[in-house]
């Protein structure tokens, strides 16, 4: 999301106007669910996806119409359906079943103050709404919404006001980061993987040789001690740990300062024999069942891994998996 407002933001600098295609319902089958977006911009380039095929065509094609109007006029938002199969009006010829609807906001250049001063590090929430009459607004809430699961259902969320309003709401948090406990060749495949999946990363190593910033082009580098770590290393209840050290001694000192935290995931690389190792000498420093439990070990997916490179996508999916949800 960051990076489409600062794309947004920089269009718009430039004197172009954008139009955002969201996604505001989805019903069946779909490739991509509410609170989708792609932005498009006046030479046909575009940013995100709403789900590819004919629909993301059609959706891009309307899109260009409504930025051929001259720049800086007044342009209303338009909702248009789209139904994912074959026959009918609204029919795009794909075969996914479902239905979409999506909204066209059409943002004028002299519109770019929407889309910056934003504290990315904050819990902010994305407020988009479109009226019966065409008008639309943009607005981030720099407040933590109180208890977001008991007034809504789920995010991203689509309400229908009293006066037939459509407001989507998005969670802007900041991002999930991936803290990497251990800077060897697993981490060194594993990293670059990561930021092209936009996780931020830290990685932790005590050996000068490995902590250095040009190993991991974008992530972050300390070399600190895994017995004793930094206070820097705070994480919080939507980061995760990847506990790649160089032996289970060290993976041990990491994991007992890592449990005591709220991390979202914690997961250690290793055989079944040395995580069962792990979890004994876990239990007799008096970690419970339940924190024991938080560990996924050996990390990653089940796939059959064996290099390094195998190792880092079978982990990288286990990220992917708990991100969404599983």
């Amino acid at each position: 999301m960051r990076e489409l407002f600062e794309k947004t933001a920089a269009r718009l600098r430039a004197g172009e106007d954008v139009v955002w295609c969201v996604i505001l319902a989805a019903e069946g089958s779909t490739p991509r669910g509410v609170g989708a977006v792609m932005a498009v911009f006046a030479d046909g380039s575009a940013y995100g996806t709403v789900g590819g095929g004919a629909a993301e065509y059609k959706a891009a094609r309307f899109a260009l119409e409504l930025l051929s109007e001259p720049c800086g006029t007044h342009k209303q938002a338009a909702i248009r359906r789209f139904a994912l199969y074959s026959g009918g009006t609204e029919a795009t010829g794909m075969i996914c079943g479902g239905k979409l609807t999506l909204g066209f906001l059409p943002f004028p250049s002299y519109g770019v103050e929407s889309f910056e001063g934003i504290d990315w590090d904050a819990e902010n929430w994305l407020f988009l709404d479109v009226n019966e009459d065409g008008s639309f607004g943009i607005s981030v809430n720099l407040r933590p919404i109180p208890d977001p699961a008991e007034l809504y259902p789920d995010f991203p969320f689509t309400d229908t006001l009293s006066d037939g309003t459509l407001r989507l709401i998005m969670p802007l948090f900041r991002p999930d980061r991936v803290w990497v406990f251990g800077a060897g060749h697993v981490s060194a495949a594993l990293v670059p993987l990561l930021l092209r999946l936009r996780f931020p990363v830290t990685v932790i190593d005590p050996r000068p040789e490995l902590a250095k910033a040009e190993r991991f082009p974008g992530a972050a580098v300390l070399c600190a001690d895994f017995e004793r770590l930094p206070g820097t290393v705070a994480l919080g209840p939507r980061d995760y740990a990847v506990v790649m050290t160089p032996g289970h001694e060290k993976d041990l000192a990491v994991l007992r300062q890592v449990l005591k935290t709220p991390a979202r995931y914690v997961g250690c690389i290793g055989s079944r024999r040395k995580t069962a190792f792990v979890n004994q000498a876990l239990a007799e420093a008096g970690f419970s069942p339940a924190d024991i439990g938080r560990i996924h070990a050996p990390i990653g997916l089940p796939i059959k891994a064996r290099t390094p490179e195998e190792i880092a996508v079978s982990i990288a999916a286990e990220l992917i998996l708990h991100r969404a949800g599983g």
